[in-house]
């Protein structure tokens, strides 16, 4: 029998020969010979049949050589289509030949979707966020692939790598419901990072785009419980509103689009109607705002109503006229009822008033409660709740801090020294110590991290913007443009944008992380700026800086909305809250306070004594915390402009203030080169209603009243009363009753 070899010579010498050769031997190397010629084609429709080859060919060493030519051409220069080919056996077909040469070669693809692809379903997380940090392209390729096995591998893959939160969202986002969106509205809290909000908030609009009128109402329904700036961003470029009228009058009144809401609600009962509806974080919400603008006229027809406020809607103000009301009226029983449920703070308050009084309750079983809180509360009027420090980190190198910053999660810190160094702390693994970020590249004058965490920018003395890559702390790009010190760095909520201000007058606004400027806003007297936030929504920037007036911009187009001026002299520190509150510090020692968007002031206060440097807004409470030239921080309340609580320990010039998201702590740093860690548990607990169960407190309290023994008497006393007042109301959390409502003159409050 002639064997292939001399079969094949007698062909290449007598080509007509072919005939003679068998069927199968003839396929194969009329295939063969095929992949051969398509290797050496240009163009990618050759790309595309050697894919057919691969997907298809019923001989397996075909199939083989057809790979291996994908490869051949793929490792060229210029060769994208032959990548993404590639690619796409690896993802779609999910071909184990095509991963394994991707892996073999290092490939990657210029297709962000298929790039994206493949690092979720072969390669890790860390991989994966390079190329698709915000998840919309495996979100995407979920929601629309008809591919139920590209489906299930990309869940399968989602549950190795952690991802229980995606699965959550795109089960939902897949087929919604009405009460699949109820269910992501509520648990939208529980997604701390901002990358699952905003993969949430994309796919919504994209929902809401095409028609779907529960996305819409998804979308007010998020704004309108926890005022998130980018829901609102997307409702006001969409024109989405709340079907029902009475959550359209509440979104007009919060959003103060005020001709709107009165057009609607002329007698202001749909506001008193939408205020009865809304959970307790909304009330306080839409009383907050009352106060801020003056706009209080519709509790008239809630009070006209007899309807009962929650005692978590109260603030300092409504707590002292609550107070003085009752006390005038001798309506002590009521007030001692109020202090056993009141913030702690105010039950304080209370006891002493009934103290002044000589009054104790007439039921013999709530004298020997009342004798041991009284008692107790007299000590912590002498004793205010304080912060208490738990951590301390300083440069390894001794050497004056001069900017510090920390990540929006609480998990990176970063301080720049006078010494030209940036030095970097892992807050989670604080047995690691700082490391050094870029070599002598001058002063950080400011500092900032990305939203997501994954990038550093500084601002230096030399007036140059730097952006390092947290992961390995490489530069990766310089601004530049500046022709005077940068005095603050802005992040835009959803990172793609940075904001930079400066001694020369200017607002810069940059492309991030990569540049290039976008946009140049120029302050009208070309003032040295020393201050710049940012409103929640994205859309407004507040300056401030030597010409002593506020002003709010829109930095889409660089157009001035309004002007605050008469705020004194240079205002040499800025805050702006999550919602419109505004606070400005300036040389002649005023502090104010006042609304970002119609620039009403609502107290100012001399700061006798001291010179402030830095103001940050507690997230939830109502407070405002500030440092000064000597070190000390107060916490201010910021509706009255009082001092709720000081700290005087001895210290150098604060450079710095940081609160985490969950309010839980403050972050300080000074020129001397220490950053302080402050617990503002004791300080929130005696501001916040008591919680229930009580008896799942109280082992709590007792591990804290345990590990006091080193802390300050202030501390222990305040752990005191916690714990008996806790032990008191133990009982209710077996008791059966109605709730109590009382008239407390212009409301009514339920116990």
């Amino acid at each position: 029998m002639t064997s292939l070899r001399e079969q094949l010579q007698s062909l290449f010498s007598e080509p007509s020969t072919w005939a003679s050769l068998p069927p199968e031997w003839v396929e194969r190397l009329l295939l063969q010979g095929a992949v051969a010629f398509l290797e050496a084609e240009d163009g990618p429709e050759a790309d595309e049949m050697l894919k057919l080859a691969v997907r298809t060919c019923p001989i397996e060493d075909v199939r083989t050589l057809a790979l291996k030519a994908l490869i051949a051409r793929a490792t060229q220069q210029g060769r994208e289509s032959s990548r993404a080919v590639l690619f796409e056996l690896a993802v779609e077909e999910d071909n184990s030949g095509a991963v394994t040469l991707i892996r073999e070669h290092a490939l990657r693809c210029s297709q962000p979707r298929l790039q994206a692809l493949f690092s979720f379903l072969y390669e890790d997380a860390e991989a994966y966020y390079q190329h698709d940090p915000s998840g919309v392209h495996v979100t995407a390729t979920y929601l629309e692939s008809k591919d139920a096995l590209l489906r299930a591998r990309l869940l399968n893959a989602a549950q190795r790598q952690g991802w229980g939160e995606w699965i959550e969202i795109v089960r939902i986002l897949e087929a919604p419901t009405e009460e699949g969106m109820e269910a992501l509205v509520e648990r939208y809290a529980r997604f701390t990072r901002i990358r699952e909000r905003q993969l949430i908030l994309h796919f919504l609009d994209q929902l809401a785009l095409q028609g779907n009128e529960i996305a819409q109402e998804a979308l007010c329904a998020l704004y309108l419980k926890y005022e998130d700036g980018q829901v609102l961003q997307i409702l006001r470029q969409r024109g989405y509103l709340p079907r029902k009228a009475a959550q359209r009058a509440l979104f007009f009144f919060l959003t103060q689009q005020w001709e709107r809401y009165e057009a609607l609600d002329l007698d202001q009962h749909l506001l008193a109607m939408a205020y009865e509806q809304a959970a307790p974080l909304v009330r306080r919400r839409l009383l907050n705002l009352s106060r801020y603008t003056g706009r209080v006229g519709w509790l008239s027809v809630v009070q006209r109503g007899h309807t009962v406020r929650g005692i978590r809607d109260l603030s300092d103000a409504d707590w002292q006229s609550l107070v003085a009301h009752l006390a005038q009226a001798e309506r002590w029983s009521d007030l001692w009822k109020i202090a056993q449920v009141a913030p702690p703070y105010w039950g304080v308050q209370i006891l002493h008033v009934l103290k002044e009084k000589d009054w104790r309750p007439a039921v013999s079983e709530e004298q020997g409660a009342f004798n041991a809180l009284l008692e107790l509360a007299e000590a912590c009027r002498l004793n205010p709740p304080q912060m208490q420090r738990v951590a301390v980190y300083r440069p390894p190198v001794a050497s004056e801090l001069m900017s510090f910053a920390v990540n929006r999660e609480g998990t990176w810190m970063a301080g720049g020294t006078l010494d030209a160094t940036l030095w970097i702390w892992d807050l989670v693994e604080s047995s690691w110590p700082a490391r050094r970020v870029g070599g002598a590249l001058g002063q950080p004058r400011v500092l900032t991290f990305s939203p997501e965490s994954d990038y550093l920018v500084g601002g230096f003395n030399d007036h140059v913007i730097r952006v390092f890559r947290l992961s390995d702390g490489a530069l990766v790009k310089t601004l530049t443009g500046h022709t005077g010190l940068i005095r603050a760095l802005v992040m835009h909520p959803a990172g793609r944008v940075l904001f930079s201000a400066g001694f020369d007058g200017t607002i810069r606004v940059w492309r991030f992380p990569f540049g290039p400027q976008l946009r140049l806003i120029t302050t009208p007297d070309g003032e040295e700026l020393f201050g710049l936030g940012i409103s929640e929504d994205g859309e407004r920037l507040v300056s401030a800086g030597s010409a002593g007036v506020i002003r709010v911009w829109r930095w889409t187009d660089g157009a001035l909305i309004t002007e605050l001026p008469d705020q004194g002299e240079t205002l040499l520190a800025l805050a702006v809250s999550s919602g419109q509150l505004g606070a400005s510090y300036s040389r002649d020692g005023w502090l104010r306070a006042w609304n970002i968007v119609n620039g009403r002031r609502f107290w100012e206060v001399a700061c006798e004594g001291t010179r402030l440097s830095h103001l940050c807004f507690h997230p939830e409470e109502q407070l405002l915390f500030s440092t000064d030239l000597e070190g000390a921080i107060a916490a201010w309340n910021i509706f009255s402009g009082k001092v709720v609580s000081r700290l005087t320990e001895p210290a150098s010039p604060g450079v710095g203030l940081w609160i985490h998201p969950q309010g839980h702590r403050l972050f300080s740093a000074h020129a001397s080169g220490e950053i302080n860690v402050w617990d503002l548990e004791m300080l929130l607990l005696a501001r916040s209603v008591p919680r229930f169960p009580a008896a799942l407190q109280i082992p709590y309290l007792e591990q804290k009243w345990m590990k006091s023994t080193t802390e300050s008497q202030g501390l222990k006393v305040w752990l005191r009363y916690l714990l008996e007042l806790y032990r008191w109301l133990a009982r209710f959390d077996v008791e059966v009753a109605e709730p109590v409502v009382l008239e407390v003159g212009e409301f009514d409050i339920q116990l």
